[in-house]
């Protein structure tokens, strides 16, 4: 019954066209020479299962020379066939992606048990690298249509860290976490089913809420598994994109650190994780300062207006020793800033401290005198805060 249901939503086709191909045989639509020259393992076992054995094929750049290892993707199958491997359009894939220098395996998988057999896949592939010639550190998982409900969930889990990148394509999944520190690629085509099309956003949306690391696509004249059946240049871009973005994020070298972004930080901060907030922002700030390709103003842990923002929702909160550490160390990155200073008196008005108050209104009008680039309304501002601070505190 699951074949027949993933049969007609993953591949839902004019009459005509099933005619005249059978569909486990209709070819991806973009096709390079070099794929006819990989090489392909064939029919490994991985796992049996009560006298089943369950196999994978490996294809392999046609120059590689299995001295050294390649990252490898791997094609989710997620449904349970175990005619996976004679399918053109995984066949197709597969090559594709050892076409472009990365090795591809596909792999059979049990109605039922396909999560655990996706499981026991990567376990194999893992614990067989060195045979393989393969880098067990970095997998990429491609995953489509009702797939996903294992491919994805299967790449969000926490402890898979050796899942570097992952593709998903018109189809979603119900999520119990939700990895961030790896990109993910997510198609979406605009002639799918609602159904489909609402779990994907729903998806997407708890994506981007989390900050994962996400390029979302939407092809909104492409149909469902339009990279069989929407033979038009924007399937091929689409899928060379694809192609790219396997290369670039399983190639590329490991991260320094993971970057942290305002939304991470104010959370942490909210949610009572002080510290972990102020350990990773200090990281994050000694990172890009030492690199020196961040710009002051584009980038929120360096821009002045930005973290005053932040820490002014933090005093809204009645949080106010977070927002003093905030402006502490705005004031620490913009010396000369007299609005930095002027904020920070506020903060500790704020919190009762009407000594530092006033000394540090008073820094901000000395830093004011000296200030030639600043707007005249903008200084006039400062100055007029700053003042009725310390008029009102001295009382």
């Amino acid at each position: 019954m699951l074949t027949r249901i993933f049969l007609s939503t993953m591949f839902f086709l004019s009459s005509a066209i099933v005619a005249q191909i059978p569909v486990t045989q209709l070819p991806l639509v973009y096709q390079i020479p070099e794929m006819n020259k990989v090489e392909i393992k064939k029919g490994i076992v991985y796992k049996t299962v009560n006298d089943t054995a369950l196999s994978l094929d490996v294809y392999y750049p046609a120059s590689f020379d299995k001295k050294s290892k390649l990252p490898v993707v791997i094609f989710n199958n997620g449904v349970g066939s175990l005619d996976l491997l004679n399918w053109r359009v995984y066949a197709d894939w597969a090559k594709l992606i050892a076409a472009n220098g990365l090795i591809a395996i596909n792999y059979q998988s049990r109605q039922g048990r396909t999560f655990q057999d996706s499981e026991d896949l990567l376990a194999y592939v893992r614990s067989h690298a060195v045979e393989l010639s393969i880098d067990g550190e970095r997998i990429g998982l491609w995953t489509c249509s009702a797939n996903v409900t294992v491919g994805l969930p299967l790449m969000m889990q926490p402890e898979r860290t050796y899942i570097r990148s992952g593709v998903i394509y018109y189809g979603s999944a119900q999520l119990q976490t939700m990895r961030t520190d790896f990109p993910v690629l997510y198609v979406r085509s605009g002639l799918d089913a609602a159904n489909i099309n609402t779990g994907i956003e729903h998806t997407v949306r708890h994506m981007t809420e989390v900050e994962c690391d996400l390029t979302f696509i939407h092809y909104s004249e492409g149909q469902h598994a339009f990279d069989i059946v929407d033979d038009n240049d924007r399937s091929r871009q689409i899928i060379r994109q694809t192609i790219d973005f396997f290369v670039y994020n399983l190639k590329k070298p490991s991260p320094v650190m993971r970057p942290l972004t305002a939304k991470r930080f104010k959370t942490l901060i909210e949610q009572g994780d002080t510290t972990k907030a102020f350990q990773e922002y200090r990281g994050f700030l000694k990172y890009i300062q030492s690199a020196g390709t961040y710009h002051p103003f584009f980038t929120w842990a360096l821009n002045e207006n930005g973290l005053i923002g932040i820490a002014y929702q933090l005093l809204q909160n009645k949080k106010n020793k977070e927002a003093l550490t905030i402006f502490l160390i705005n004031t620490g990155i913009h010396p000369e800033s007299p609005n930095a200073f002027d904020s920070l008196a506020d903060a500790y008005e704020a919190d009762g401290q009407n000594e530092l108050a006033v000394r540090t209104a008073q820094k901000a009008l000395d830093l004011l005198a000296k200030a030639t680039n600043l707007n005249e309304n903008f200084k006039r501002g400062i100055q007029t805060s700053a003042e009725d601070k310390i008029k009102r505190l001295k009382k």
